[in-house]
């Protein structure tokens, strides 16, 4: 028994031995409770009761203690309960009898209503414990909400308390939801989304925000769920086209011809518009894009927020804008018959469907029609525009990375999953703002532009090797070969002394002769860091050959396969750097077709416009090198956060029992189910 008392005495901390040690000499005296005591208060108090006849300095140690303890007790506030300065009073025994008392209920409750298998435990309770566990709920929602916890939610009835001593009542709160749920997630949010859920507290939507909210506090998510007051004031205030106007400034007159914009059903922004001209057998690609620029200012304080998000994001049950909806859904919104200000670029086709002269303006259009994929499709109007789409691809050697679109879309409780494969129509406009932003990206490149090019490396040697290693040892019957780094307009040679030089540089070797090696001096400035086309088709012929070869393997080694050569991609970023983009086999690309929803196709525009206009550069190239940063830190976040709230809604839909096709709504039950997956 001693050993025992002996070895709880061990675990009490030293706020409590202080305590204990203050309180065991008031005696009866229940006066002492209410005494405000100090530092140098309860020194004195010692050397009395205890007659203590210290030396200077055992005094000093003693007096050093005691401020020690009573300053770690003043965030705890368990057994000094700290008043002002550097005041406190004692926990009276009755409070910490209390205290105690809620301690064991709760405990008493955890374990005795903690289920075996997954129920609601929402009216099965006794009305008492019904209270409590509602109670809980409030708690779990606080937590997935980043909102202070009720203040009902304590240890005591007279102030807030969650912690005593090693108890935490939070943390026990926590674990229960993982007991109740079922699952088994280290982090108990997603057990507390299921039940809060389960008790139809939250809905699907109010679930997604919460995570969303979840995200943007503790991520630093530059994404808000809705757009600054005063920045939409702003956007609000902005007068409606007005063309005359417009023209006058100098704009281009494009009103005669005949755009369409095609997009989903559901689009709200229209930002790139498409017509097909064919005069005297020559054919013009015509493509307007809308004019954000003209709208945000450098240096605004709607360009800032802009910047500061760098894309649009989408959720399946919403869009967080780049911009304010005045702009994003109208001004800038490429309507039916109404005038929009626009950048239009001209691209005259050749006779073996390669793009010859390009031409940029400055512009005023009005739309004809705005069309959903399917109303192009099957359409005799947009024939000519189909086939002229297919004869842009007919010599293209890319990655084949075309796969179905499996979004959920959520609306308040309603979960659906629909699968959409690519057609001739979302094939055809991918086309047109692909040679789109490849005609910017050459028409400013060879002006020497400042541009957060749209860059994608090939694949890294190691991880070639790698994968070529695991090929073998599953006795696979592809090696791809190893990626060149041979530079646009270098000889082999040249390649080779570029090779050596990085070799001796690192190893801190010198070299001689290498430095006459460069044979890049006919090669236009932007194009000196790009990979050979020659070299880049080799290695996209080979993961072709592989892909094929793939395909006539067994299922599951085919997804070996197929994971391998895809996990093999490098991610593409903005650079300042134009370094070429490997999968789309092209030696220069910007994004230029998007401004509302991406901050780098806006810079991009500024730049077009300094160049139409023979101005000096909007963006210098120190500044790109901040804005290609952002812009790819930031459409890195977006998709993060993207894949995560899309996976949320499979998993709802999921354990609501719904399938592909379907429309899903809150159930009574939610089960947990078994299916059959691949863990990738």
């Amino acid at each position: 028994m001693s050993q025992k008392h002996k070895s709880k005495k061990t675990l009490l901390s030293p706020d409590e031995k202080l305590w204990r040690r203050i309180s065991s000499k008031f005696g009866k005296d229940e006066d002492k409770w209410d005494v405000v005591w100090n530092s140098s208060k309860i020194y004195s108090f010692f050397v009395e009761k205890e007659k203590l006849k210290l030396d200077n300095k055992e005094s000093k140690q003693l007096k050093s203690k005691i401020d020690e303890i009573l300053a770690h007790s003043k965030k705890k506030r368990q057994w000094f309960l700290h008043k002002q300065n550097n005041e406190y009073v004692l926990r009276k025994p009755k409070e910490v009898s209390e205290i105690e008392s809620n301690i064991r209920d709760w405990r008493h409750f955890f374990n005795a209503y903690s289920p075996t298998e997954e129920i609601s435990l929402r009216g099965q309770l006794p009305s008492k414990e019904n209270k409590k566990y509602k109670l809980i709920e409030d708690v779990w929602f606080a937590i997935i909400a980043n909102e202070k916890l009720p203040k009902k939610f304590s240890l005591s009835k007279s102030e807030y308390i969650v912690n005593w001593k090693t108890y935490d009542l939070v943390k026990d709160v926590k674990n229960f939801a993982n007991i109740c749920s079922g699952l088994r997630f280290r982090d108990p949010l997603p057990s507390i989304a299921l039940l809060l859920i389960k008790s139809k507290r939250i809905n699907a939507t109010e679930l997604l925000d919460l995570r969303l909210n979840h995200l943007r506090t503790n991520n630093s998510s530059p994404f808000g769920r809705n757009y600054d007051s005063r920045l939409s004031d702003i956007a609000e205030r902005m007068p409606d086209v007005d063309a005359e106007h417009a023209l006058k400034e100098g704009r281009t007159d494009l009103r005669h011809l005949p755009f369409v914009t095609i997009d989903p059903k559901t689009a709200k922004d229209f930002d790139d518009a498409v017509c097909l001209i064919e005069e005297n057998g020559k054919q013009t690609l015509w493509v307007a894009i809308a004019d954000v620029a003209h709208y945000i200012e450098p240096g605004t304080l709607l360009d800032d927020e802009a910047r500061a998000r760098a894309t649009s994001v989408y959720l399946p049950h919403a869009v967080l804008p780049m911009l304010p909806s005045r702009l994003s859904d109208n001004l800038c919104s490429l309507r039916a018959k109404v005038p929009r200000l626009a950048m239009t670029v001209s691209m005259e086709i050749e006779n073996d469907w390669t793009i010859g002269k390009v031409a940029a303006f400055e512009s005023v259009i009005e739309v004809q029609e705005n069309l959903s994929y399917e109303d192009a499709l099957d359409n005799p109007k947009f024939q000519n525009m189909i086939n002229l789409a297919e004869g842009l691809r007919q010599n293209e050697i890319r990655l084949n990375l075309n796969s179905a679109e499996l979004r959920p879309r959520v609306r308040e409780d309603e979960i659906s999953v629909n699968v959409k494969w690519p057609n001739k129509a979302t094939e055809m406009i991918e086309t047109f703002m692909v040679a789109t932003n490849n005609s910017i990206g050459i028409l400013l490149g060879e002006k020497n532009a400042p541009l957060p090019w749209r860059s994608h490396a090939p694949p890294d040697t190691p991880e070639v090797e790698e994968l070529n290693a695991k090929f073998k040892n599953m006795e696979i019957n592809i090696e791809l070969p190893m990626p060149s780094v041979k530079k646009f307009g270098q000889s082999e040679e040249a390649e080779l002394a570029s090779m050596l030089g990085d070799w001796a540089n690192s190893g801190n070797i010198e070299i001689s002769g290498l430095e006459n090696s460069n044979d890049q001096d006919d090669v236009a400035q932007y194009l000196k860091n790009v990979l050979d086309p020659d070299a880049r088709k080799d290695i996209l012929v080979s993961l072709e050959e592989a892909q094929e070869k793939a395909n006539d393997l067994k299922s599951a080694t085919r997804r070996v396969v197929d994971h391998g050569l895809f996990y093999l991609l490098q991610r593409a970023i903005y650079s300042p750097e134009n370094l070429g983009h490997f999968g789309l086999n092209l030696n220069a690309y910007v994004h230029f077709t998007s401004p509302i929803r991406r901050y780098a196709d806006l810079v991009v525009h500024r730049q077009l416009k300094s160049f139409l206009n023979k101005e000096e550069w909007v963006h210098s190239e120190e500044e790109m090198t901040e804005i290609s940063e952002q812009c790819t830190a930031n459409s890195q976040e977006a998709k993060s956060i993207e894949w995560e709230l899309v996976a949320n809604a499979f998993h709802l839909h999921l354990l609501r029992g719904g399938t592909i096709g379907s429309v899903e709504k809150s159930q009574e039950k939610l089960e947990l189910k078994q299916w059959p997956a691949r863990v990738v």
